[in-house]
């Protein structure tokens, strides 16, 4: 039987292992954390020490996170949680709480997730005092680096160093098409099936379109694109006038629209990650750190409950 370490663990080597555990690669995650890689590998080793075991796969350049680590990962999410909501209960009893939290999404995530989670936070926190603004998906950013907000539920992820996040779900895309389209009465439809049809997308700069893009090059789809919006109605609305096809959210950012089929998507791959982000470079405040830890636990209960079967964590 091995025998496991008792070594002291430093929870700074904790959260560096979360980090390197999600990117699997050393200098991704150092540039992330703003350390050396030298000082990185040197915490990992200290963790494979103490746990007694190796915690990813090693070869070809690159790491793998292992049965081990996976263990790790899973506990030490709950620890640092834990510790932190500890913490900010200490706090609580020390001086009075600021309980304001200003959040901020994009429209088509106002109605897929973020009710659902404010929900669940109301119930947790009767107390605190939510704002949540909508507005265009390339000004979502904008605000939260500017202070003009606490955090902000995006998808993708940012691709700012900036800007902290955690991921709070996987948003299924449908296909939206024409109610007379030969795909109308599909129960399921491969990328692949797209190549001959006309596309609409997104505009530059804006996540939705990023997502697509991604998507159809995995599928090793070259998409041909007929036009280009600014939002989903409008998208809709062009795929109801004929215009052409479009990958929408299924989640209910995709409003209803006469004359316009959902199609679910066969490909596993065909979905957008939505998460939580934050402004690395300022103090965040304690209704923000509450409420972030209780979306990660949030998140994990969700993922746990579907595992299962469930729609929602019991």
């Amino acid at each position: 039987m091995r025998r496991v370490h008792t070594s002291k663990v430093d929870l700074d080597d904790l959260r560096w292992f979360l980090v390197l555990a999600e990117t699997e690669h050393v200098t991704e995650a150092a540039g992330r954390l703003h350390i050396d890689q030298s000082t990185l590998s040197r915490a990992l080793r200290r963790l494979e020490k103490s746990a007694g075991s190796e915690l990813f796969d090693r070869g070809h350049g690159r790491l793998r996170l292992n049965d081990a680590g996976r263990v790790l990962r899973r506990h030490a999410r709950r620890a640092l949680d834990e510790l932190d909501t500890a913490r900010d209960r200490i706090a609580a009893l020390a001086e009075p709480a600021d309980d304001s939290l200003a959040l901020v999404c994009a429209p088509s995530l106002g109605t897929w997730l973020v009710p659902g989670l404010l929900t669940a936070y109301r119930k947790e926190a009767p107390r605190a005092r939510i704002t949540l603004r909508q507005d265009a998906a390339e000004h979502v950013l904008s605000l939260l680096l500017e202070g003009a907000v606490d955090a902000a539920v995006t998808a993708p992820r940012p691709a700012d160093d900036r800007i902290g996040w955690l991921p709070l779900g996987e948003e299924p895309l449908h296909l939206a098409v024409p109610e007379r389209h030969r795909f109308a009465d599909r129960t399921r439809v491969r990328l692949t099936e797209l190549a001959d049809e006309r596309v609409i997308i997104m505009r530059r700069a804006l996540g939705l379109r990023e997502v697509t893009c991604e998507v159809f090059h995995r599928a090793a789809v070259t998409p041909s694109v007929a036009a280009e919006a600014d939002d989903v109605a409008t998208i809709m609305a062009m795929v109801a006038a004929g215009l052409g096809v479009s990958l929408v959210p299924a989640g209910g950012g995709a409003p209803t629209a006469s004359g316009v089929r959902l199609v679910p998507l066969a490909d596993a791959h065909a979905h957008r990650q939505v998460g939580l982000a934050w402004h690395e470079g300022r103090a965040m405040t304690p209704a923000t750190r509450r409420f972030r830890t209780f979306a990660a636990q949030r998140a994990t209960a969700v993922e746990a409950a579907r595992a299962h079967g469930l729609s929602e964590p019991a």
